[in-house]
């Protein structure tokens, strides 16, 4: 059986195989997403509604950041019934850049936590572990 105190060692490879499953848990998982300005314009857009209406109706602001989402405010963000984000296009930064957020691949915990919430990491992880003959139990 692999150690799993080796596999923030495989970040590359996982990320390199990682496949967006678009099943929206990304959404759902604990944290805040900010938007900037330029961001909120082009969501505003795809919405079709004025950037004041966007700011009123899905921000509120906390030390100068407008803040999108966070565990007390619209926490599954901008997920409709299919899973599916209305704003996928326009989406902020923060968003684009899953999975590839530093804190995720510190520890092995942080990583088998993630991988038990996103199928894209989840396949990823295991096509790496198979290719490498490595027992798959658990994962």
């Amino acid at each position: 059986m692999f150690p799993s105190s080796r596999l923030p060692l495989l970040k590359d490879e996982i990320l390199a195989k990682f496949q967006c499953q678009k099943s929206g848990n990304c959404c759902r998982r604990d944290g805040v997403v900010y938007g900037s300005l330029t961001e909120i314009k082009r969501m505003a857009a795809v919405l079709d509604i004025e950037v004041a209406a966007f700011i009123e109706r899905y921000t509120y602001r906390d030390n100068g950041w407008y803040v999108l989402a966070s565990k007390n405010h619209r926490p599954h963000c901008f997920l409709n019934e299919k899973n599916e984000c209305r704003i996928y296009e326009a989406r902020p930064t923060h968003c684009r850049k899953y999975p590839y957020w530093p804190d995720l691949w510190e520890t092995a915990e942080s990583i088998l936590e993630e991988v038990s919430l996103c199928p894209g990491l989840r396949k990823a992880l295991r096509s790496v572990l198979s290719e490498k003959g490595i027992d798959l139990t658990g994962i």
